[in-house]
């Protein structure tokens, strides 16, 4: 439940350019559902806050993304694809420590 609460974040947060939305918008129902499944809340929602700032970061609308990309010169998309392969990584990394340590 907790990776699949992590991918719809995830996919909210690319979707809106922002990680903030996302996060609140399911937060709320995080307790309910950690109950019902036998996890601690916290435990489902480290990983989902960590998973929608590093999302942001794959957003091609998020203003810092447009803000470099306009810097720089280059389509914010084509930036997109350079830091998408790292924040993969990232949000793999940071679910599986969430996971180890809050279970």
């Amino acid at each position: 439940m907790v990776i699949l609460m992590v991918i719809i974040i995830t996919l909210a947060a690319i979707l809106m350019g922002s990680g903030n939305a996302p996060f609140f918008s399911f937060a709320a129902m995080v307790p309910e559902i950690a109950a019902k499944v036998g996890v601690p809340a916290v435990a489902m929602l480290m990983p989902m806050q960590l998973a929608s700032g590093i999302a942001r970061s794959m957003s091609p609308i998020t203003g810092a993304i447009v803000a470099v990309a306009g810097v720089a010169g280059v389509s914010p998309f084509d930036l997109v694809k350079r830091t998408a392969i790292p924040m993969v990584g990232a949000l793999i990394v940071s679910t599986t420590v969430s996971l180890i340590v809050g279970l």
